[in-house]
């Protein structure tokens, strides 16, 4: 059997799954705070990627009422899990 099929069925045995990572940066500080979003998981990275892109207001709407005008800039990424799914 081929390391790249020992890798596949790796994955397939410890459940890969995507989840959105929300990073808030601020003004004056070079603090940054990480969020998950826990509200929904993918089965792959183009899923979570579509799911960005679609959804960026209901991602990133409470953070900015919360955070207002100390918030300078925020990013949006997939990442990787193993294990089950939340």
């Amino acid at each position: 059997m081929s390391s790249y099929a020992v890798s596949i069925n790796f994955i397939q045995e410890v459940n890969m799954y995507w989840v959105i990572t929300i990073m808030l940066m601020f003004h004056g500080t070079e603090t940054t705070i990480e969020r998950e979003y826990k509200v929904k998981s993918f089965q792959d990275d183009w899923a979570c990627h579509e799911f960005i892109h679609e959804n960026k207001i209901l991602l990133i709407g409470q953070h900015i009422i919360d955070y207002g005008d100390n918030l300078k800039s925020f990013e949006l990424f997939c990442e990787s899990r193993y294990g089950e799914e939340v």
